[in-house]
């Protein structure tokens, strides 16, 4: 009885010594930081861009103005990534403009030369790479 109890006395203290003494990568190691996510933080149609920024940012544009951009602004831009404006008239895609973005923030705007038949309502999607809408801005286009 002695020399069982003695036995089982062993392989306790060999499984405390190995459990204490082996490291465990997961209990140890720090947890990694979740990855961070493409941020719009905004987005407008406006009159024309100055100095990296939208100016006359509004939903109802004159036909007289021959010409609306889509300005976006992203924060946080965890990697090299391309975005879209995609721009409907009517509901029609009329073009779809790929950009590339880069980190850790980045501004970019496509633009739209007006004509007469330009007239009435729009949109602009921004979608990432993998075709996910971001923001939907609608605008009209009128005399």
């Amino acid at each position: 009885m002695i020399r069982m109890q003695t036995k089982s006395l062993k392989w306790v203290l060999i499984l405390l010594i190995a459990i204490f003494l082996v490291p465990v990568p997961c209990a140890w190691s720090q947890t990694a930081a979740p990855a961070e996510k493409l941020t719009l933080i905004r987005a407008v149609m406006c009159e024309t861009i100055q100095e990296y920024a939208p100016v006359n940012p509004a939903v109802v544009f004159s036909i007289e103005l021959g010409r609306v951009s889509c300005f976006t602004d992203f924060d946080t831009v965890p990697k090299q990534t391309f975005i879209h404006h995609k721009w409907y008239r009517k509901g029609s895609l009329i073009t779809d403009k790929r950009l590339t973005i880069n980190p850790p923030r980045w501004s970019s705007f496509t633009s739209m030369q007006l004509r007469e038949s330009d007239k009435g309502p729009w949109r602009v999607e921004i979608t990432d790479e993998n075709d996910t809408i971001l923001h939907t801005l609608r605008f009209s286009i009128t005399d």
